[in-house]
């Protein structure tokens, strides 16, 4: 059984892949919650705070202009110092046991620069990310050891928190 049942019919392209992930990754999970006092035809546009020149994206400050234009909507983000990889790990964990669509800020290179990704699924020892949606809405996804998850986290600068709706 999947950790996140029938993610693929709420995927969409990453309208902006250099600025949009959190964006994306938002409208993704209002998809799949099936909130339908949102825009979803401009959501990534609306939101894409750094695209729009008004602010740095990041989950705070993106769930923040999601609730002021939305104020029933409410994201929730956990932060994890460096060092805390297991507890997110297991946070991310407990999340998906139950079946809770959860966002993943992961660090991609050890000098910085991270990706935020839905957690589509899990295996004893992988977590399965959703990575991208080309133009034709074929998924593309990667696998992560859980143990390469953590050291990333505890090793590398960013990618310290988790997301999913309230």
């Amino acid at each position: 059984m999947s950790a996140f049942p029938n993610w693929k019919q709420f995927v969409v392209p990453q309208k902006r892949p250099d600025t949009g992930c959190i964006p994306w990754s938002f409208e993704i999970i209002l998809r799949a919650a099936n909130t339908s006092s949102v825009d979803l035809a401009t959501f990534q546009d609306d939101f894409d705070l750094q695209a729009k020149g008004i602010g740095d994206n990041n989950f705070s400050s993106i769930a923040d202009a999601v609730k002021n234009q939305y104020p029933h909507i409410c994201f929730v983000i956990e932060k994890f110092p460096q060092g805390d990889g297991h507890k997110k790990l297991q946070s991310i964990e407990g999340r998906l046991s139950k079946q809770l669509p959860t966002l993943v800020s992961l660090t991609l290179t050890p000098s910085g620069g991270w990706h935020i990704m839905p957690v589509v699924d899990a295996t004893t020892s992988e977590l399965i990310l959703l990575h991208s949606v080309d133009a034709t809405g074929n998924p593309n996804i990667c696998k992560f050891l859980k143990t390469e998850f953590v050291r990333r986290h505890d090793q590398w600068p960013g990618g310290d928190d988790i997301a999913y709706l309230a």
